[in-house]
């Protein structure tokens, strides 16, 4: 059997491997160990499915064909079609209360797909998915997947497709947050020093989101809510991750040095990030009124300490970019 890596054909990753899935897997490896990450695999001319090739002896096929991402851009391009594929599973099962093997089939393949997809994200952009649990929900990325995968199979009747849609969404809050991320990654050093700045200026506007999420949630309007929150979080992220992308693409750019009344910037970006984890935790054990006291009171108070590191960021990366 041959294998090509995007139409280059290779010779020696293969040893011991004896059916597809295994080859799959070692490829897969092999992509993500160079940094790179997996976008589709060919088995003559059909894409590969993890339902019905995986066991699949190497004598059956004659041809494998992997196509890599080398480029952070086909990464985010690939993470906005995996977030219109959970919108699309989602509006297909909405509803049903039943799927046809063809369907189920295609679902176990689908959800196969977004598992190996978001493995080469987090590897590229160092993501621990057993850490990482969305705003709002109770599960781990990890969690989330196994869930996933464990019960596409079994979509037999109202309560197990709800189950499954629950899961699906709290996926669809991650993907969300992740395209926001990853977005920033790729970003030259005007467009980082503009997020900076708006977020600055939209620091009023930013705390006043986070009070209407608690006004939704002690309305009972808790899916408003969770994506009002998604979304004001996402925006945190996205500045978080700039700070990334900025030290890269200013060498001399120091955070260490930012100090304001003895408290550093690294301590200030811990108390933002400390204080969204007692969201997501107050949210885990269902005690909507901590969560909604965090949201509306101690966020923004944490918002308002934090601005003036902005301030020194902002200025730090203006005298370097002179």
């Amino acid at each position: 059997m041959e294998i090509f890596v995007n139409e280059q054909k290779l010779e020696s990753i293969i040893e011991n491997e004896k059916n597809l899935g295994e080859v799959f897997d070692a490829v897969r490896r092999w992509v993500e160990t160079n940094g790179k990450f997996l976008l589709s695999c060919i088995v003559d001319g059909e894409e590969f499915t993890q339902n019905t090739m995986r066991d699949s002896s190497i004598s059956k096929a004659s041809k494998m064909e992997f196509f890599v991402g080398e480029e952070l851009d086909i990464l985010i391009s690939s993470l906005h079609e995996l977030d219109s594929y959970v919108d699309k599973v989602g509006t297909t099962l909405l509803g049903r209360d039943s799927l046809t093997e063809k369907e189920s089939k295609e679902l176990g393949d689908g959800i196969e797909w977004i598992r190996s997809l978001l493995e080469s994200a987090g590897k590229l952009l160092k993501l621990k998915y057993d850490q990482i649990k969305p705003m709002g929900t109770g599960s781990t990325v990890s969690e989330i997947l196994e869930e996933l995968s464990r019960n596409s199979s079994k979509l037999d009747g109202t309560t197990a497709i709800e189950e499954f849609l629950e899961y699906l969404r709290d996926l669809k809050l991650f993907v969300m947050d992740l395209v926001a991320r990853a977005s920033v990654l790729d970003l030259d050093l005007p467009t980082l020093r503009e997020i900076l700045d708006t977020f600055i200026k939209a620091v009023p506007a930013l705390k006043e989101s986070f009070v209407k999420v608690n006004e939704s949630y002690q309305a009972g309007k808790d899916e408003v809510a969770t994506h009002l929150l998604t979304q004001s979080v996402s925006q945190i992220n996205v500045l978080l991750t700039s700070f990334i992308t900025l030290r890269q693409k200013l060498p001399g750019m120091d955070f260490s040095k930012i100090q304001i009344a003895e408290r550093s910037f690294e301590e200030k970006t811990n108390d933002l990030n400390d204080t969204l984890a007692s969201v997501a935790l107050a949210l885990e054990e269902k005690d909507i009124i901590r969560a909604g006291d965090i949201i509306e009171y101690e966020i923004p108070a944490v918002l308002d300490e934090f601005l003036p590191f902005l301030e020194k960021v902002k200025e730090q990366a203006d005298s370097l970019a002179v």
